[in-house]
């Protein structure tokens, strides 16, 4: 049991550094974008808030994503890692392209690539799964609406009032300092979906009695994700699908954050990434449709469909090739 153990805290660190690197850009890439905080002040203050929100905010997802599906029953250990290596090569090749995608599309499809051709798809949870694809059509959906009516309003009501320069720039930083305050409550809700993804599979199937440790080094293991390369998706986040000033900032970032609160409290591993880029679309649309990169978003998007069957594959396959070596 310890070398299945440690092979478990391997994959499990390399998961996690992958998926904070990729989803750290949801925490900060706006205030980053916007001018609020620099690079490396975002990323060190992304790696605590993450940390706490992996630690303390995770449970109900880790248990939607290692048990809602396949039953710990029919889980083995070996199962366990070959769905988690299966999402984190994945999110290892879009890291390097700089292209956000979903790690909770990315081990929820792995999971079901796991299921067909081991357990069945008669034996998985389909109503969870239903409820779990649901909330990845939503939540983009809801961010970009909240999005669009916050910065209308804000807009509307507020800014375009003020026509004095110097008011407006000092507005912009008090909205600065709103977005560094949205930007860490958005990392401790990052951190939960993305402790789930990294660990919540090889957390119950290590039971838990070792459950907590496989967090423990799960959470350490999306601090090092941050530091380390959460960079290249931060600035694609961040600076590439609009234009972004600290109260546009603000406006996507507490919208993002708020409704992967709402999604991560009820257990549904909803994408960071994917809520992010409807709520910036939602505030670049509040501003006009030129304002959007629609070059961008295609690129992003195209990613996030070809996640899926991708995930999939790589995962049924590497059950099929353990099952055949072991034949």
């Amino acid at each position: 049991m310890e070398w299945l153990l440690i092979i478990g805290v391997v994959i499990s660190v390399y998961m996690a550094f992958n998926i904070a690197a990729n989803d750290i850009g949801n925490s900060v890439g706006t205030a980053v974008g916007s001018g609020s905080i620099t690079m490396r002040k975002a990323l060190i203050l992304g790696a605590v808030f993450e940390f706490i929100g992996a630690m303390y905010l995770g449970n109900n997802v880790i248990k939607t994503v290692g048990s809602g599906i396949i039953s710990v029953n029919l889980l083995p250990t070996t199962g366990a890692f070959i769905i988690t290596l299966a999402a984190a090569l994945w999110i290892t090749i879009t890291l390097i392209k700089k292209i956000p995608i979903s790690g909770s599309d990315a081990i929820i499809s792995a999971v079901f690539g796991y299921g067909l051709v081991t357990v069945g798809i008669g034996s998985m949870n389909l109503n969870v799964l239903g409820l779990i694809l649901a909330s990845w059509i939503l939540s983009p959906l809801i961010g970009l609406a909240i999005g669009f009516l916050l910065y209308h309003i804000l807009k509307n009501a507020f800014l375009a009032k003020v026509k004095d320069m110097r008011i407006k720039g000092r507005l912009e930083k008090v909205f600065s300092y709103l977005q560094i305050g949205s930007s860490a409550f958005a990392a401790v809700n990052v951190g939960a979906i993305d402790i789930a993804v990294a660990t919540g599979v090889l957390y119950y199937a290590f039971g838990a009695s070792s459950g907590f440790d496989i967090k423990l080094i799960g959470a350490m293991g999306i601090v090092m994700g941050i530091l380390v390369a959460g960079g290249r998706i931060t600035d694609t986040v961040g600076r590439r699908i609009t234009d972004l000033i600290p109260s546009r900032g603000f406006a996507a970032q507490i919208s993002a954050a708020s409704v992967v609160f709402l999604f991560a409290t009820l257990g549904m591993p909803v994408s960071p990434t994917q809520t992010l880029v409807g709520t910036v679309i939602g505030v670049g649309l509040a501003r006009g449709t030129k304002t959007i990169k629609l070059d961008v978003i295609k690129n992003i998007a195209t990613t996030w469909i070809v996640t899926i069957p991708a995930c999939i594959a790589i995962s049924a396959s590497l059950a099929i090739l353990l099952n055949f070596s072991m034949n």
